[in-house]
C-alpha cells in the first residue's frame, strides 16, 4: 500500500474534530450523571392484596395499650402435712375439682394413733376416778350428817334434862351435884354439835375443791385428747377451700415431715389477669385504669377489668400489670388461659385517626 501524505491543514482539522467529539461525549455523560443523582429513589412496590385499607375518621379516640397475658388464680392454697407420716393413699389428680372438705390424701402414723388411744384411756381413768371420788365424799358427808343428828338429839335431851333439874333443885328434889353434872353434859354436847356442824361445813368446801380439781384435770386431759385427735384427723388431708387441684407434690409411700407440701389448690372463682406490657408503653399505665380482657377461647368473649398493680421492675423487656375482672367470670374462664388485654389510657374528645385492625397489637408489625 502506498502512503499518501496528508497536508498539515487536514491533520489539524481532523484533530480538532476528534477533540470536539470527545468533549461532547464527556459533557453528555456529566449531564446524565447529574440528572441521575438528582432523581429521588423509587419506593418499594407492594401488592394491593397485602395492604390494609381504612378510612380516616374524626371524633372521640381512645388511647390504649395492648398486652398479652394469662388468667391466674388470685387465691392459691398450698396444702401441707399437719403431722409426720407416710403417704398411704392419694385420692386426687391435677385438674380435679374439690370442695373444702374433700380428702386429697391419707397419711399413716401408728405412733400418733397410739398417742390418741393413750390420751383417751387417761381421760377415761380420770372420769372414773371422779365418779369414785364423788361417791366416797358423799358417803363421808352422810356419815357426818348422821353423827350430827345423833349429837343434836343427845344435846337437846341433855339440855332439857338440865333445865328440868334446875327447877327441881330449888325444891331440893335434885342435888346440886347432879344438876351440875347434867348442865356440864348439856354444854359439852352443845359444843360437840357446833363442832360437828363446822366439820360438815368445812367438809363441804373441801369436797367442792376436790371435785373442781378433778374436773379441771379431766378438762386438761380432754384438751390434750382433742389435740391428739386433731392431729390424727389431720392425717386425712383435706383441700380447705373449693377449687381445682393445680398440682400434687407427693407420691404414695413417700415419708412426710411436719409442713411437707402435698398439693396446690386454686380458687376457680377468684381469677385475675397478668398482662405483660412492653416496657416502652408501661409508663402510661396507672392504677385504676379500665381494661378489657379478651379470652383466647375462640368465642371472642370480653371481660371488663381494672388495673390493680403495676410491677416496679422490667423483665425480658416487659412490665407485669395485674388487672382484676369486674363481675362474674364466664364459664370458660380458667387458670393459665391466654388472654389479650386492652388497657384504656385516656380518651381524646376530637381527634383524626385510622382504626387499628382488631387482630393487631400496639408496637407490632402486621404481616
Amino acid at each position: 500500500m502506498i502512503d499518501v501524505a496528508i497536508p498539515p491543514a487536514e491533520r489539524r482539522r481532523r484533530k480538532l474534530r476528534r477533540t470536539v467529539i470527545f468533549g461532547a461525549i464527556v459533557c453528555v455523560l456529566m449531564v446524565a450523571a447529574v440528572l441521575i443523582l438528582r432523581l429521588a429513589p423509587a419506593g418499594p412496590s407492594v401488592a394491593k392484596s397485602n395492604l390494609w385499607i381504612a378510612t380516616v375518621r374524626q371524633g372521640r379516640f381512645s388511647v390504649t395499650v395492648s398486652a398479652p397475658g394469662t388468667l391466674v388464680p388470685r387465691k392459691i392454697r398450698m396444702v401441707t402435712a399437719g403431722a409426720p407420716g407416710t403417704i398411704q393413699e392419694i385420692r386426687v389428680e391435677p385438674g380435679d375439682r374439690v370442695q373444702a372438705d374433700s380428702i386429697l390424701a391419707v397419711v399413716s402414723n401408728p405412733d400418733l394413733e397410739d398417742q390418741v388411744a393413750e390420751a383417751r384411756a387417761r381421760r377415761a381413768d380420770a372420769e372414773a376416778s371422779l365418779v369414785s371420788q364423788e361417791a366416797s365424799l358423799d358417803d363421808h358427808l352422810l356419815t357426818l350428817k348422821d353423827t350430827l343428828s345423833q349429837v343434836s338429839a343427845e344435846a337437846q335431851a341433855a339440855k332439857l334434862k338440865a333445865q328440868a333439874e334446875k327447877g327441881l333443885l330449888a325444891e331440893e328434889v335434885v342435888g346440886a351435884l347432879q344438876y351440875t353434872r347434867s348442865r356440864l353434859t348439856a354444854e359439852s354436847l352443845a359444843q360437840e354439835e357446833a363442832l360437828t356442824r363446822e366439820r360438815i361445813a368445812d367438809f363441804r368446801k373441801n369436797r367442792i375443791a376436790q371435785i373442781h380439781a378433778q374436773r379441771a384435770r379431766i378438762e386438761a386431759l380432754t384438751a390434750a385428747l382433742r389435740s391428739e385427735q386433731h392431729e390424727l384427723a389431720g392425717l386425712r388431708i383435706r383441700a380447705g377451700l373449693p377449687g381445682v387441684v393445680q398440682s400434687v407434690a407427693v407420691q404414695e409411700g413417700e415419708r412426710l415431715v411436719l409442713g411437707s407440701a402435698i398439693a396446690e389448690i386454686a380458687d376457680m372463682h377468684a381469677l385475675k389477669a397478668k398482662l405483660e406490657v412492653p416496657a416502652s408503653e408501661a409508663a402510661q399505665v396507672a392504677l385504676g385504669q379500665p381494661a378489657d380482657l379478651v379470652l383466647d377461647t375462640g368465642s371472642g368473649r370480653s371481660i371488663s377489668a381494672v388495673v390493680t398493680r403495676v410491677s416496679p421492675s422490667v423483665q425480658a423487656g416487659t412490665v407485669t400489670v395485674d388487672a382484676e375482672p369486674k363481675g362474674q367470670l364466664p364459664a370458660d374462664a380458667r387458670p393459665n388461659l391466654a388472654i389479650n388485654g386492652l388497657i384504656r389510657i385516656t380518651t381524646l374528645p376530637d381527634a383524626v385517626f385510622v382504626e387499628r385492625p382488631a387482630y393487631s397489637a400496639s408496637g407490632k408489625t402486621l404481616t
